[in-house]
């Protein structure tokens, strides 16, 4: 059964996201005795403790198992990422279109890294609204005219060279249109290498979204970096925390 967080989190992931959500809470669990033990040195969760070159070496990230401070690097997902990371943290996802990261027991802040996303169906089906472009420009622009939606203004932005545009994005308190049976706004969706990804924003829940062109305009595709806050945790503190993870991250493009 799904807890509040992982309800919030998850209302518009695929199946096999919902899955990894359920098992995400099952995995704390089980590696609860092994940080105790290994990362107690390291400082407490999302705290400012000094990433270890030596940690990272010899640590290669699990899927939802807590991370010694250190600089790692994703496996599977395309162009490769590297990232640094405060002791807390833990990789819950890393497939080709796909990587995640999450600070402490659940995945909030939740920094889901995407590729070729765009602006999701106003009709609340997994498929791009017609006439949008692919642009960080094109993308963040409408979501700050979307009907259902309270953004900040698309905020120039750059990220391990790339370029695009930064947008934080509530849903509405007077929005009543549903989607998958909840009162929310489909905002992204992903295609391509992304394909399976389908988000969006309700009351219980805000976003700041980083999209990245790659090539000019994104001729050649985009990256999306969502940060999830909810639950009651304070917007400010979640992003605070993040943003020098976002900062470390390198793309090798």
């Amino acid at each position: 059964m799904y807890g509040r967080e992982e309800i919030a989190v998850s209302m518009f992931l695929p199946v096999r996201f919902r899955y990894l959500c359920r098992r995400l809470v099952l995995a704390v669990a089980a590696t609860a005795l092994l940080v105790l033990v290994g990362c107690s040195s390291h400082g407490t969760t999302g705290g400012p403790s000094t990433p270890s070159a030596k940690a990272s070496a010899a640590v290669r990230p699990v899927p939802n198992q807590l991370l010694p401070a250190g600089t790692y690097s994703s496996e599977v997902f395309k162009p490769p990422v590297t990232y640094t990371v405060p002791a807390g943290w833990k990789m819950f996802e890393d497939e080709p279109g796909q990587f995640g990261l999450g600070l402490g027991a659940g995945e909030g802040p939740c920094v889901c890294v995407w590729r070729d996303v765009r602006a999701a169906s106003i009709k609340c089906v997994e498929e791009p609204e017609p006439g949008v472009g692919a642009s960080a420009a094109v993308i963040t622009r409408w979501l700050s005219q979307r009907k259902g939606l309270r953004t900040t203004k698309p905020m120039p932005v750059e990220v391990s060279g790339l370029t695009g545009y930064m947008i934080d994005v509530n849903m509405d308190p007077a929005w009543r249109g549903q989607c998958q049976g909840m009162i929310s706004v489909p905002i992204l969706v992903g295609t391509g290498l992304g394909t399976g990804v389908f988000w969006g924003s309700d009351a219980d829940s805000s976003q700041r979204i980083y999209l990245l062109d790659l090539g000019k305009n994104a001729t050649d595709g985009n990256i999306a970096i969502l940060v999830q806050v909810c639950c009651g945790v304070d917007f400010v503190e979640r992003t605070t925390a993040v943003t020098p993870v976002i900062k470390s991250l390198v793309f090798r493009v």
